[in-house]
C-alpha cells in the first residue's frame, strides 16, 4: 500500500492485518528516507555521520535506524536549513508558540500540504463521519490566527457542518454567546463542539456555576486537541471533563474525542470511540529511551516520542518530539490495527509548547475570564 492509497482510504489502511501494516508502513517510510536523503545536504550529512542509507532500511525493525531532527531545532533562527524543498516552493508556515515565547516554525510545501489536507479530511471522515449539524468552535477563527497550527487543523472540520462559529475574538471568550448559539440550534440541526481542553472546560465551568444543564443531540460529539495540562501547570482530569460533559451537556463518553499532533509533523492521532489515538498510517511513532534516544523502547515502555512522518517532501519528518509517552500495538475493539500512541507529559526541562498555551495564556493575561467570576448579589459589592 503507497501513500496515495492510504491518503484516500485512510479507514481501509488502518484495518490492514499488523503484518501488513508493518511491511505498508516501512516501504512509505523508507522511500520518504530516500527522497531526503538525496535531496537534503543537512540530512545526507546527519545520515553519513551516522553511517546510515536507505539501503539499510528494510523491515520495520529497521526504522530506528533513520536520523531524527530534535523538535527544538524548528525554534533555530536559521530553522530554513532542515529545508528540502526550496524556500520558493514554501506555501505554508505553521507556528506554535509556548511559555518561553520563542516559536516553532514549520514550514510546508505544496505536495505537503496537498497531502496533509487529504489525509486529514479523510480521517475526520473515517473516525467522526460527520457530514452535517452545527459546529461551536471555542478557538480562534483561521483569520484571526492564520499561522496557527491547532486552528488550522480544527478549520478543515467546518466545511462538514452546515453552520458553524467561532466564538473566540480578539483573544476573548463570551461563555454566554456560547450558550446561546447552542440554545439556538436546538431542534434544528446536531450541534457538536470543538475547541482546546482548556476552553472547553471554561464553559463547562460557567454552565457549573450558573447551574445550567443544557442536553446536546444522541449524535452530538465534543472534539479536542491542544494538550491537558495549563500554562501554570496545572492538568486538567480527563475523567472528569468527561463526567462534567455527560453532566452539564448530555454527552456520553463514546462522543468525547481527543486527538493528538505537533505542529512540526502530518502526524494526527485521533481518537476512536474507546479513547484509543490511533496513528495515522503514513506515520510511526517511535518510543526512544529518555538518556539514550538511538534506542528504540518496545511498546507499552514509556519514553520519548520520535514521529516517522512519509507525508512531508519540505524537510524530513523524523522527528523526535519533547513529549513523553507510550505506544500500545495490541488489537482495538473498534477494529483499527497498527499502533495507538498515549501521550503523559512533556520531558523535563521542555516548555508548554501548543498552540492553545498561547491563547490561553493571553487570555488570563488579559484578565478577560468574566464568565467564570461569581456574579455579585444585586444591590451589593
Amino acid at each position: 500500500m503507497n501513500v496515495a492509497t492510504m491518503l484516500g482510504a485512510p479507514g481501509e489502511a488502518l484495518r490492514q492485518p499488523q503484518q501488513q501494516w508493518a511491511a505498508a508502513v516501512t516501504a512509505v517510510l523508507r522511500e520518504a528516507f530516500g527522497y531526503h536523503f538525496e535531496r537534503n545536504a543537512f540530512f545526507r550529512a546527519q545520515c553519513d555521520a551516522d553511517g546510515v542509507t536507505p539501503a539499510d532500511v528494510s523491515t520495520r525493525a529497521d526504522l530506528p535506524k533513520i536520523p531524527m531532527l530534535p523538535v527544538s531545532m524548528f525554534k533555530r533562527p536559521d530553522a530554513h536549513m532542515l529545508l528540502t524543498a526550496p524556500l520558493t516552493d514554501i506555501e505554508l508556515e505553521i507556528r506554535s508558540t509556548g511559555t518561553g515565547g520563542v516559536p516553532s516554525v514549520a514550514r510546508r510545501d505544496t505536495t505537503t500540504v496537498d497531502r496533509a489536507v487529504v489525509g486529514i479530511t479523510s480521517s475526520y471522515r473515517d473516525f467522526f463521519a460527520l457530514s452535517k449539524g452545527a459546529g461551536l468552535f471555542l478557538c480562534p477563527s483561521t483569520a484571526e490566527a492564520p499561522e496557527m497550527g491547532m486552528v488550522k487543523v480544527f478549520n478543515m472540520l467546518n466545511g462538514v457542518f452546515d453552520d458553524h462559529v467561532y466564538l473566540v475574538r480578539d483573544y476573548a471568550f463570551d461563555a454566554d454567546e456560547a450558550l446561546r448559539y447552542l440554545r439556538s440550534r436546538e431542534g434544528e440541526m446536531t450541534r457538536h463542539i470543538i475547541g482546546p481542553p482548556f476552553l472547553v472546560n471554561r464553559f463547562l465551568r460557567f454552565l457549573e456555576l450558573e447551574d445550567i444543564e443544557l442536553k446536546l443531540d444522541p449524535e452530538s460529539m465534543v472534539i479536542t486537541l491542544g494538550g491537558w495540562k495549563r500554562y501554570t501547570g496545572e492538568s486538567i482530569s480527563r475523567p472528569e471533563f468527561d463526567a462534567k460533559l455527560q453532566r452539564y451537556l448530555g454527552v456520553g463518553a463514546g462522543r468525547i474525542r481527543d486527538m493528538y499532533g505537533m505542529i512540526e509533523s502530518n502526524m494526527l492521532a485521533i481518537e476512536c470511540e474507546h479513547h484509543r489515538k490511533h496513528v495515522p498510517p503514513w506515520c510511526y511513532v517511535s518510543i526512544r529511551d529518555v538518556d539514550d534516544p538511538s534506542v528504540e523502547l518496545t511498546p507499552g515502555r514509556t519514553g520519548g516520542i520520535a514521529v516517522l512522518d512519509a507525508l512531508n517532501t519540505a524537510y524530513p519528518g523524523f522527528l523526535l518530539s519533547d513529549d513523553i509517552g507510550e505506544v500500545d500495538e495490541s488489537g482495538c475493539p473498534c477494529g483499527r490495527t497498527g499502533q495507538t500512541v498515549s501521550f503523559r507529559r512533556r520531558r523535563q526541562g521542555a516548555e508548554l509548547g501548543c498552540c492553545a498555551v498561547s491563547i490561553e495564556k493571553f487570555l488570563d493575561s488579559q484578565e478577560i475570564v468574566a464568565e467564570c467570576a461569581v456574579p455579585a448579589p444585586a444591590g451589593g459589592r
